[in-house]
């Protein structure tokens, strides 16, 4: 396989992912260089087979074939450099082929679209006497409970807020609860949410990310949700946020070689 940097990256070599397969979009965010990632191909010119090994949270996805020689030594590359997880549906011939003893094997749940019908008004209501709900800004971002990775991910403060949205929920100064994006690829954009440990259980984050989702959609952006099976309060807020026909897939990780 030989590498190639993201403006090398064709139409054919694109054409190889699907982009309907477990949070794929992430895949197409490397691909178009938006965020930090690998990009191997067996023949850039006409190629058949192609990987994204994204950087941060080292997610790896397959365009084309894939054997299962090729998955072993390409897991075995990237884990080189860091944490390798591969997510793939129940009915998919590539949980045959993984590598044996990953670090994690588990369930998660796929939403890739939220049923615009459903009326997110109730969930933003009147905040606590000393909160407010405000767009994050520069000044904001590196309060962010996500920070390190989030600029490691993009590269730069100036392309994190170049390329993705978010509000947070401010007690004062203090962050108790925010929602946020990725990047967007072919008018598809991941919603996310974290609140603090001491305001969960109180609708911080149905209604940040309510007040979030509604800013996606005025620009046009259809969005999607990704949760671990086992984490219900995300679960469950996907549902109550209008998120249908969760797929669950398998998600297995392998973690960095340590000498």
């Amino acid at each position: 396989m030989i590498e190639i940097m993201p403006e090398d990256v064709t139409p054919e070599i694109r054409g190889l992912f699907d982009i309907t397969q477990p949070t794929m979009p992430r895949a197409f965010n490397v691909l178009e260089g938006v965020v930090r990632g690998r990009i191997l191909v067996d023949d850039p010119a006409h190629p058949t087979r192609a990987a994204v090994h994204e950087g941060t949270f080292g997610s790896l996805y397959f365009g084309g074939h894939v054997d299962e020689s090729l998955l072993a030594a390409l897991v075995d590359e990237f884990r080189q450099y860091g944490d390798v997880g591969i997510g793939c549906r129940l009915d998919d011939p590539l949980n045959e082929m993984l590598p044996p003893h990953p670090d994690y094997d588990g369930f998660t749940y796929y939403f890739p679209k939220r049923m615009q019908s459903t009326d997110l008004s109730p969930l933003i209501q009147n905040l606590p006497a000393g909160m407010r709900l405000v767009s994050r800004d520069e000044r904001l971002l590196i309060k962010s409970f996500d920070y390190e990775l989030t600029l490691a991910s993009f590269g730069s403060v100036e392309k994190v807020m170049e390329q993705t949205l978010g509000v947070m929920i401010l007690d004062g100064e203090a962050v108790v609860c925010e929602a946020a994006t990725g990047a967007p690829t072919q008018g598809r954009i991941e919603v996310g949410v974290t609140t603090a440990r001491t305001h969960r259980q109180r609708g911080f984050a149905a209604m940040a990310c309510a007040s979030l989702i509604r800013e996606c959609e005025a620009r046009g952006y259809s969005t999607w949700w990704d949760c671990a099976k086992q984490n219900i309060p995300s679960v469950n807020l996907a549902q109550k946020l209008g998120y249908i026909h969760g797929r669950e897939y398998r998600y297995t990780l392998w973690e960095m070689h340590r000498i």
